[in-house]
């Protein structure tokens, strides 16, 4: 059931906006290609009604045929959204009930929408869900996982870390990468010196969710956390991991003039083949893009290190397949339909788990499925970009963020702050302050 302070939290969402974005949404969902559409031959089927955010979207149609192949008697439609208005979306979506069975979800937003009613736990309908958890990797199924149930299989399941060029670094003579962020600090400057204008670049756009959450790994790499036990936050206080962290960003763009930025990830990796910058912190599946001979002029350059700081810990997080209460609500035959969809897309079928795999082979994303790291193509595949025994390193290093109802909704508060501060427009203590108060305000209208 949905508490009164629920209600208030997204009528904020909903009275905050004129929704232009979910209106341009749904004419989109209306205009999708004529296969995608349901045909009369599929009109006798279950019908389900599956929401993504907009990436790789022909390989998630062409994944729809070949489940609906395997699953005649299942028609899926399919309907992507930008992934800065996900959320507004999805809300949006939930409250108006437009029909919604299964669809993307993440931590950001599991315990909102989980507290809302809105989307279910897979182990409340499916018995093979336990079967699971131990083919898992631990952070991921943490963030699938909300008041002790699973609410999903993973789409994918990744790390934020620290990535270098290598040349770049030999050349100015250094001999390895930094291992903590002062040393980020000395060797980016020891490279400006030598003519490398801004050595660190990043992805920084206020209405990214990403945002935050690489903010998040760098935290974790200081062995720090964004909030307490109690979900209090940490931020504000001085010489807690997520202070320090928040006024490096800040110093090093506008004190020691290391650092820039630019509005999308494909940008960073654009700019990082140019040899002007030498280190980032993005989706680990970056480094993929960032060493493909086809696309990349200097692909090879570029390294995965351990993510700077105490601990070398990062943020290890997972995307998943929710099923929704809508599909529940249609009876047994939609919630059967569901359970074998996300199986298919998420889980092992015949002892294989094609679409995971697909998508780590073809675009170098992240798996949570553990019997994937001894699969051949799969080895393959990413000891062409990244080396392998390192990359295990860091994910038995990685991590989920410890959640709240409010953080997806806090989120959009304190990417305005981080802009802000970056600009130079706030301090860092005026944004981390604003946002401790902000999120302390959310907390209380729920009673978190």
């Amino acid at each position: 059931m949905t508490t009164l302070g629920q209600h208030r939290l997204h009528d904020r969402i909903a009275t905050a906006r004129v929704n232009r974005r979910a209106f341009v949404g749904g004419a989109a969902a209306l205009t999708l290609p004529a296969f995608l559409t349901r045909s009369r031959a599929a009109s006798a089927a279950t019908n389900l009604d599956f929401i993504v955010w907009s990436y790789g979207v022909e390989l998630v149609q062409d994944n729809i045929k070949a489940f609906q192949a395997a699953n005649s008697e299942i028609a899926v439609t399919l309907s992507d959204f930008a992934w800065n208005a996900y959320h507004e979306t999805m809300v949006n979506r939930f409250r108006s009930q437009t029909p919604t069975d299964v669809a993307y979800n993440g931590g950001d937003w599991l315990e909102e929408f989980a507290k809302a009613g809105w989307v279910v736990p897979l182990d409340a309908h499916f018995d093979w869900v336990d079967g699971y958890k131990d083919k898992i990797l631990g952070f991921a199924w943490q963030d699938m996982t909300y008041d002790g149930k699973v609410y999903g299989l993973p789409y994918y399941a990744d790390t934020i870390t620290f990535m270098y060029d290598e040349q770049a670094l030999a050349d100015a003579g250094i001999g390895a990468p930094p291992q903590t962020w002062d040393e980020v600090t000395q060797q980016a400057l020891t490279l400006k010196e030598k003519g490398m204008e801004y050595p660190f670049i990043y992805e920084l756009d206020q209405t990214l969710p990403t945002i935050t959450e690489v903010y998040t790994s760098m935290v974790f790499g200081r062995g720090g956390e964004l909030i307490d036990d109690n979900r209090d936050p940490l931020w504000d206080k001085a010489e807690q991991p997520a202070n320090v962290q928040f006024k490096w960003l800040v110093d090093a763009r506008n004190k020691d003039k290391i650092l820039t930025f630019v509005p999308h990830e494909t940008d960073v990796v654009k700019a990082m083949n140019t040899g002007k910058h030498a280190f980032s912190v993005m989706y680990n599946y970056n480094l993929a893009a960032l060493n493909n001979k086809a696309t990349s002029p200097l692909a090879g350059r570029f390294k995965l290190a351990l993510m700077p700081g105490d601990t070398h810990e990062c943020y290890g997080f997972a995307k998943f397949y929710n099923m929704t209460q809508m599909a529940v609500a249609r009876g047994q035959d939609v919630i059967d339909a569901s359970g074998k969809f996300i199986q298919y897309f998420g889980g092992e079928v015949d002892g294989q788990y094609p679409v995971a795999k697909r998508w780590a082979v073809e675009n170098g994303l992240g798996f949570g499925q553990k019997p994937l790291f001894d699969d051949p193509d799969v080895q393959k595949a990413f000891s062409q970009w990244v080396d392998v025994d390192l990359w295990r390193q860091q994910l038995d290093k990685a991590r989920a963020r410890r959640q709240s109802i409010w953080y997806g909704i806090w989120s959009e508060f304190f990417r305005q702050q981080y802009a802000k501060a970056m600009a130079c427009e706030i301090s860092a203590d005026d944004a981390l302050s604003a946002s401790a108060k902000n999120w302390n305000e959310l907390k209380s209208r729920v009673g978190g």
